[in-house]
């Protein structure tokens, strides 16, 4: 604590961002999980699409007026900065990652068993390699 304003100074904390991506259409782009420190977890934080890009939202909760008010929030402009640049940064990531596994994916089950299809039949044979049959004498038999 400092002597001057009774507050702690600010310590740079490590940021742990665990990141799930949303399977539902609309605004919602992913949830994310947040360990402060090793020390403090903060779960519910979504990731938004905005009107200028994705943005980050704290969790919150409705009250009986119908308005939302954040559970736990960054109380200075700096872990505020940090915590969204963590966060985003790490969604950036996870969303590669999926883009480059699906890039990557195995074939469909109808490819896998056209392939396993066509293996299966012999070729055709190739007709200038196939030797000439003789003619038989209708008396040879």
């Amino acid at each position: 604590m400092t002597p001057e304003t009774g507050t702690a100074q600010p310590a740079k904390l490590d940021v742990d961002v665990r990141v799930y991506p949303s399977k539902e259409e609309g605004n919602l782009l992913a949830f994310a999980s947040v360990t402060l420190g090793g020390c403090f977890a903060v779960k519910g934080i979504k990731i938004m699409d905005g009107e200028k890009g994705a943005f980050v939202s704290m969790p919150d909760r409705k009250d009986s007026k119908g308005e939302y008010h954040d559970i736990c929030f960054p109380t200075t402009s700096e872990m505020r900065q940090a915590l969204h640049t963590a966060v985003l940064g790490e969604y950036q990531r996870v969303m590669e990652l999926l883009a480059a596994r699906s890039e990557k994916a195995r074939p469909s089950v109808r490819d896998a068993l056209q392939n396993t299809t066509k293996a299966a039949e012999p070729p055709a044979p190739d007709r200038a390699k196939v030797p000439k049959q003789r003619k038989t004498d209708k008396g040879e038999r």
